[in-house]
């Protein structure tokens, strides 16, 4: 149990914090944390970190007519409109279109000022990071599946999503990474379900709220996030919500289906931040689809896109950087019984000119974590950690690859939990926790330069 005499570091000097305990009856009292909003009243803030030189992007979603004014050491700060109530895109997929009655603000934080929304402090990003939470693949799934099927979990007693953030929020994070895929109640619950029975659907506010902003408000209240694009979050799916709350920048005209590559960054560790949404191999199905892919772009095409979008930011990788992105570069699942390697298309475009400085890929997509490295592969190959664990319904293990995409596997480690994943950092060396949603460590993991290596708690 993750209690306040948790000190999780083991390398050198360090910013030690004692962590506060999660009381049970906090716990139990889970759903009472989230009460309506009154009339014209913030519904949810957070910050985003959006830069190569810690720029962050304070959001606000308010039902008021206007946005709000922050304070900036005592001066007034006034947000932007970022979205109006209604929708940003038309299209969509075979469901209700989606509604949002609610306008989104934004306004990029001045640098070395306390800010403050409705007389609280916003948790803005320091000057660098020892503490980083990771997880992602968090709604609630309810899919209709092709074969007239549902995929239903319960929404009301099983989905941990909020216990997680809950526990989460109280390692007291610098920062944290959302991997990807926040929305997952796509369509209606079926009748006579009680699992999911009342829970709203579609890719609204509705939806956005339930799956994700309501069971992130005390997460979203002590860090600044990344937050990173999941197939979820594509044109055909989220993506009017995507783009009116999450992107990185200012929502296009159309939805588009790859945006452009970013670094993001505090003191001297950067992210690459890969759009890698719509990058399913054509040669593979997809975790979240139950046939063929027939109509995904040829190979060529969508490895042309990929090495494009990528050198957007190629040129301007810190020295010691993290990639992230949706769909990992390389990693196993099982799909129909048969163990298939993900992400072919994405090694092949990207995987081969990664520089040095590109020390670990963190990904969401399998439903599972995964830590898996290549040793002397050649050209080198940076570790591959998948922490998709974060409240959707898990996917079958498979069994630890020897091979992956043309390289030996050196080192994994495979676990199928619901968790988060809390790094902490020594100089240049990194360990890191998984925790699953009760807060009981189960696996820890240690990276240097390149070595990443995990093993489970006994």
């Amino acid at each position: 149990m993750l209690t306040s005499e948790f000190l999780p570091f083991e390398f050198g000097p360090l910013r030690l914090r004692r962590l506060p305990s999660v009381p049970v009856l906090a716990l139990a009292l889970l759903p009472t944390l989230f009460a309506e909003p009154t009339a014209g009243a913030t519904i949810a803030s957070w910050v985003e970190l959006v830069g190569p030189r810690s720029e962050a992007s304070v959001r606000v979603v308010t039902d008021s007519a206007t946005c709000p004014v922050l304070m900036a050491d005592g001066q007034q700060l006034r947000m932007q409109l970022r979205a109006e109530p209604g929708p940003l895109f038309s299209g969509g997929m075979d469901t209700k279109a989606p509604e949002f009655d609610v306008r989104t603000c934004e306004v990029t934080s001045p640098e070395g000022k306390t800010v403050l929304l409705d007389g609280k402090a916003l948790p803005l990003p320091g000057h660098d990071l020892q503490r980083v939470v990771v997880f992602g693949d968090t709604g609630c799934r309810i899919k209709l599946k092709k074969h007239g099927d549902y995929d239903t979990q319960d929404c009301k007693n099983g989905w941990p999503y909020a216990k997680i953030a809950l526990r989460a929020a109280a390692t007291n994070p610098d920062l944290v990474i959302h991997v990807g895929d926040y929305v997952y109640r796509e369509v209606p619950c079926p009748s006579g379900n009680t699992d999911c029975s009342n829970s709203p659907y579609g890719y609204g506010w509705e939806a956005w709220n339930a799956d994700f902003f309501e069971p992130s408000a005390p997460l979203l209240a002590v860090a600044p996030w990344i937050m990173v694009r999941g197939n979820h979050e594509t044109c055909d799916r989220a993506g009017d919500g995507w783009f009116r709350f999450l992107d990185h920048a200012e929502p296009p005209n159309k939805c588009e289906k790859f945006r452009p590559s970013f670094i993001a960054s505090v003191g001297d560790l950067g992210f690459l931040i890969l759009d890698s949404a719509e990058a399913a191999d054509p040669k593979t199905v997809d975790v979240d689809d139950d046939d063929d892919e027939d109509d995904q772009a040829g190979s060529e095409d969508l490895i042309g896109t990929l090495r494009s979008k990528y050198k957007e930011a190629g040129d301007s990788i810190p020295p010691h950087t993290w990639l992230l992105t949706h769909r990992p570069f390389n990693a196993v699942r099982v799909h129909k019984g048969q163990e298939v390697v993900d992400n072919g298309v994405l090694q092949e475009a990207i995987g081969r000119t990664l520089p040095p400085s590109v020390r670990m890929i963190m990904s969401g997509h399998i439903h599972m974590f995964e830590a898996l490295s290549f040793g002397d592969a050649d050209p080198p190959r940076p570790p591959q950690l998948v922490v998709g664990t974060g409240g959707d319904e898990l996917g079958k293990k498979p069994e630890k690859p020897e091979a992956i995409n043309g390289a030996q596997v050196t080192d994994a480690s495979i676990l199928k939990r619901f968790g988060y994943m809390v790094w902490d950092r020594g100089g240049m060396k990194w360990k890191g926790s998984l925790f699953d949603e009760d807060g009981e460590q189960i696996a820890h993991c240690k990276l240097t330069e390149r070595s990443l290596t995990c093993k489970k708690e006994h």
